[in-house]
């Protein structure tokens, strides 16, 4: 199955492939995964439902930069505004947090 086109300098996610209905990979600020279901949080406030799990779209937005910080966290680091160590979380630019498990701590060295 091809999910993924590149399209010039960017790169697109297809979210449905029935509707073609595609997504900058830039706009996509993090992918929260709820078991077979996973949401995209994009730029504006906007969010997509997706039929797949997080593990289906993380070889590849890995990548594009992204960091799988916790099983149900896929984040894009051009979002992150503040990484609080000592309660592992990460806070992004539209608000919401992002756990960080004590497995993945060292992905977030640098910040």
């Amino acid at each position: 199955m091809k999910t993924y086109q590149r399209k010039g300098s960017d790169s697109l996610l297809i979210i449905n492939h029935k509707t073609s209905r595609k997504v900058l990979i830039k706009d996509v600020i993090f992918l929260k995964g709820n078991i077979n279901y996973s949401t995209v949080y994009l730029e504006g406030g906007k969010t997509k439902m997706l039929s797949h799990t997080l593990k289906f779209y993380e070889e590849f937005l890995c990548t594009h930069g992204f960091l799988r910080v916790h099983r149900a966290f896929l984040i894009n680091p051009n979002y992150v505004m503040e990484y609080c160590e000592e309660k592992e979380v990460v806070k992004m630019k539209n608000g919401h947090e992002a756990n960080i498990s004590r497995r993945r701590k060292g992905v977030m060295k640098g910040f």
